[in-house]
């Protein structure tokens, strides 16, 4: 066990846990879980950092040199790659969590090298190691407390390309040339030590602050966004209160024409254009969910005054344990999309949105599926805008998507010719 040690606790190993720090509570995964853990260790075997300073040091009989520096920036530029083929990142954000990891790996290396920059450090044998371990975990649960724990799943942080290049660049040289050249130059002590801690704190404090930046400039944009649904929906109830009034303005009409029109064939159609016009009335949705009720109801309306043909069928009490103001959000804007698509149909006939709800074992599948003029083009998993102001792109199905990994589900988007289909599956209350 002695011999195999040094091979698990070496710096490819740590800085892949470092990473997965960052990633695991922030990222979903872009391939399956066995998969996942497959490319982790397929990473660990073909880049552990031993095995490759070992294959140095013995093509190199001098020892440890600069070498080692640019071995570990391979090292590093793999683990940014690995993030980004096991998570769902961009290359910017993969690179971004990757410098973050190593910042940490940094703060746990002068832990577990206590003894070469602290040489009278009291403690050895087992005590030293568990001096290590303990020390090693309070920095990862410190890290997890202060930059990750406060944010939940889904709240990326907003990086240029120009941050995150200074960012890398500013972590690459206090962890790895500054490491480097202690060795090579033999100067590591308790003030480089402290040192290289303080810088490593300092990264991961700018780190902070641009996930609290980030939140303050995604509260920002939510402000906003709920100024422009507010005048939306004030809209749209005028438009439901048009509608009504012309139902009744009609319905008048027909009654007093029916008081004067003998039996026959013309006071049959009458009847029946009645009972078509009645139906308005007869559209209020009752899925056993109150809150689900009223926006169904709202958008079943909105349908019916645009000459859309709206199909629900809906297991309210699935959704009992999903707050008001999520059912909202997340219904209301599924819906409005695909009224909006579904509009956009040359064929009257051919406009078409279905909603269903249905309980399945410990999960709630949702399908909102509609009928749509062409084939919308994916930007980052969602559909690009095609409106003259892109403001607000995409901010119905990604809030549709925080709300849905917030409640630890998923949502997938499904696209055939003539059709486009929002699928959500959730965790049953």
């Amino acid at each position: 066990m002695a011999a195999i040690w040094p091979y698990i606790e070496c710096f490819s190993n740590i800085l892949v846990a470092c990473e997965l720090l960052f990633c695991i509570p922030m990222l979903e995964l872009r391939v399956s879980r066995p998969k996942a853990v497959a490319m982790i260790a397929a990473y660990l075997v073909l880049f552990n950092s031993r095995n490759i300073n070992n294959l140095l040091s013995a093509e190199n009989a001098q020892g440890p040199n600069w070498i080692i520096s640019a071995n570990t920036i391979v090292i590093f530029l793999a683990s940014v790659v690995l993030i980004h083929l096991v998570f769902s990142s961009s290359k910017r954000l993969a690179l971004f969590y990757a410098a973050a990891g190593y910042a940490t790996e940094n703060l746990v290396f002068y832990v577990r090298n206590m003894t070469s920059y602290f040489p009278g450090f009291p403690l050895e044998g087992m005590g030293l190691q568990a001096f290590k371990l303990v020390g090693s975990l309070a920095i990862g649960y410190f890290i997890y407390m202060q930059l990750i724990r406060r944010y939940p799943r889904g709240h990326e942080p907003n990086v240029t390309n120009a941050f995150m290049l200074a960012f890398v660049v500013l972590t690459l040289v206090v962890t790895n040339v500054l490491n480097t050249w202690v060795r090579v130059d033999g100067i590591q002590g308790p003030e480089v030590a402290i040192l290289a801690i303080l810088c490593n704190v300092m990264l991961l404090m700018i780190e902070f602050d641009v996930f609290r930046h980030s939140s303050m400039e995604q509260e920002r944009a939510i402000m906003e966004q709920l100024m422009v649904e507010r005048e939306r929906q004030q809209r749209i109830s005028q438009e439901n209160v048009d509608l009504i009034n012309v139902k009744c303005h009609d319905l008048k009409h027909q009654i007093a024409a029916l008081r004067d029109m003998p039996a026959g064939v013309e006071r049959d159609r009458t009847i029946d254009e009645l009972e078509q016009a009645v139906l308005i009335y007869d559209s209020a949705v009752r899925t056993g969910n109150e809150s689900l009720d009223t926006v169904l109801t709202e958008k079943g309306l909105i349908c019916e005054g645009r000459g859309i043909d709206f199909t629900c069928m809906a297991d309210g009490s699935a959704l009992s344990h999903v707050g008001s103001v999520d059912l909202y959000t997340l219904f209301g804007n599924a819906l409005d999309n695909a009224i909006e698509a579904t509009e956009q149909v040359s064929d009257p006939d051919n406009r078409l949105v279905s909603l269903r709800v249905e309980r399945r074992g410990t999960f709630v599948r949702i399908s909102v599926e509609n009928t749509c003029a062409h084939m919308a083009e994916l930007v980052d998993g969602l559909p690009a805008t095609t409106k003259d102001d892109p403001s607000y792109h995409g901010f119905g199905l990604k809030s549709i998507r925080m709300i849905v990994e917030r409640l630890g589900g998923n949502m997938t988007i499904e696209q055939r010719e003539g059709s486009f289909a929002l699928h959500i599956l959730l965790p049953a209350g």
